[in-house]
């Protein structure tokens, strides 16, 4: 009896934080800077954030991801990512799930298409996002009416200075459909060499707005402190890194409900 009344309130609670796919895991670099990662552009878990930002890989890249989500422990959260370029665009893919003692699940398939356009001052990346949702099981109480959506996204980089602009499920966009709204992303990043990177975004939805900011400072690129605040909630974290592998580490924090923790691990394959 015990165990159902646990379940149950996990289920309501996965409700409240989870039917606007919010707190879905992003991947686990983005999250030690507060989220504020839309302009940053940089990595195969961008896409997420803006679908421009995959357009700067030049490896093949795969991910994953786990989340501990608040001390949930049979709550499995995991995320995955692949890209690879191909002539001039790159193509990615990812998979965002939540399994909740086999009786519940949630999942966003993500299909990905960036490109870099060069120009007089900078670059331009442009990109796309075709997602699919799927929410199963038995206690589920989430219905979307529209399984598929679009997110685009643009990022213009002029030396250390990026603005970026990511519109996230158009196909929501000034509607009432399901629980699950659309929202517009600005963000701004400043990138000093290869050693400090300085992000923000502000991100507006149909009942609200938030703001982000993000700090990343590398040193004798291997080794990485992350601190940001998403909203008003702390965020921090730290990265390893070689040449062919990437190993992040991520936590957010809330008053009433704890801590959030990510572990992520990326390989990445160089053409010779």
């Amino acid at each position: 009896m015990k165990k159902i009344l646990v379940i149950c309130f996990m289920i309501f609670m996965l409700s409240a934080l989870w039917s606007d796919f919010s707190g879905m895991n992003n991947g686990t670099r983005s999250l030690g800077m507060g989220n504020a990662y839309s302009a940053l552009a940089e990595g195969v878990e961008s896409l997420y954030y803006n679908p421009a930002g995959t357009a700067g890989l030049d490896d093949k890249v795969m991910g994953l991801s786990y989340q501990n989500h608040y001390g949930i422990s049979d709550l499995l959260n995991l995320n995955m990512t692949a890209a690879i370029p191909w002539k001039q665009n790159v193509y990615g893919m990812a998979i965002q799930q939540v399994n909740l003692l086999d009786v519940y699940y949630e999942d966003i398939f993500y299909l990905n298409m960036s490109r870099s356009i060069k120009l007089s001052s900078g670059s331009l990346n442009l990109g796309i996002n075709g997602k699919y949702f799927l929410v199963s099981g038995n206690e589920a109480e989430v219905s979307l009416d529209t399984p598929y959506d679009i997110d685009i996204g643009a990022v213009y980089m002029n030396k250390g200075f990026h603005l970026a602009y990511s519109s996230r499920n158009l196909a929501r966009l000034g509607g009432d459909k399901d629980e699950m709204g659309s929202s517009q992303l600005i963000g701004i990043a400043f990138k000093w060499q290869d050693l400090l990177n300085l992000t923000s975004d502000y991100e507006i939805t149909e009942n609200e707005s938030f703001f982000r900011l993000g700090i990343e400072l590398w040193f004798y690129d291997t080794f990485a402190p992350r601190l940001g605040f998403d909203d008003e909630y702390l965020t921090m974290g730290f990265g390893l890194k070689s040449n062919w592998w990437e190993f992040n580490f991520g936590l957010k924090t809330h008053e009433e409900l704890g801590t959030t923790y990510r572990f992520g691990m990326t390989l990445k394959y160089k053409e010779k």
